[in-house]
């Protein structure tokens, strides 16, 4: 079983790693270039290529109160022919006056791959959440597009304990056919992307997310107001890194949004 923590801590107002443990094949390391940014970055590094049978991946991030955190990882991750199935389960803890911002890279899962993954996000009603998730249809170059036999990733996200988010995304290819019409048809890659936020507008990440995702080509996308604070981006489209790479646009204003907006408290007080 592989398993990693992070817990953010402050030191002179800017937001450090005080805690982190982690086993193989992980490795917890901080890419933030300006050491005075208030965001910390951090990326989860794996000596692993990928998920493979009996797999359990456990992982928890405690954002800890006034700090920032851009979680990162290294690359795709692949989940291989796992006959008796791959397991991630990820908990979160964002408290009050806290920022935690995560894009992981494409999920693919290979000929053969079962796999379950399970995230519970614990929010305040002062706590801001961004949260990426892309899915592939797998190989497709390699013909083995909807050949895997199961995906299945649940996220919840709670506000002061209510339930305010629940995505529950099942695939299972020998059930559904999802090249049929009102699936993913041609598309063979689909992307999630959620914004809690109780001090900005949805107004504000709506107008954001459709000028991004507008200057791309052959996708399709939807946006959802889900609360006076929660919207969710939706694309499908045909390329991994093309949706990574309009995704992380996104993000990457959003993260300084947050940045700047921490500098700016800190210069009132």
């Amino acid at each position: 079983m592989g398993q990693y923590s992070v817990q953010t801590g402050l030191y002179k107002d800017v937001t450090i790693l005080k805690d982190t443990f982690f086993t193989p094949p992980f490795n917890v390391v901080e890419v933030r270039e300006n050491k005075k940014d208030p965001l910390l970055e951090l990326m989860i590094m794996s000596s692993s290529p990928g998920l493979f049978n009996h797999d359990d991946y456990q992982i928890t991030i405690n954002v800890k109160k006034h700090t920032l955190l851009n979680l990162q990882t290294q690359s795709y991750q692949r989940i291989y022919n796992t006959p008796d199935g791959a397991r991630q389960t990820m908990n979160i803890d964002v408290e009050q006056d806290a920022y935690f911002s995560h894009l992981p890279h494409p999920s693919v899962p290979h000929k053969g791959a079962i796999y379950d993954c399970e995230n519970t996000i614990k929010l305040t009603d002062k706590s801001v959440l961004i949260w990426g998730e892309i899915l592939a249809c797998g190989r497709k170059l390699m013909g083995e597009s909807f050949a895997f036999k199961k995906y299945r990733s649940l996220t919840k996200v709670f506000q002061n304990d209510k339930l305010i988010y629940k995505d529950n995304l099942y695939l299972n290819p020998k059930a559904l056919d999802f090249k049929a019409m009102g699936q993913y048809e041609d598309f063979s890659y689909q992307a999630n992307f959620l914004c809690v936020d109780p001090f900005h507008t949805p107004q504000e990440y709506i107008d954001l997310m459709q000028k991004e995702v507008e200057k791309e080509e052959d996708i399709l996308f939807g946006i959802t107001k889900l609360s006076a604070e929660t919207c969710v981006l939706r694309i499908l489209g045909d390329s991994g890194e093309q949706l990574f790479q309009a995704l992380k646009r996104i993000q990457k204003q959003l993260d300084k949004q947050a940045s700047n907006l921490r500098l700016q408290k800190i210069s009132e007080n």
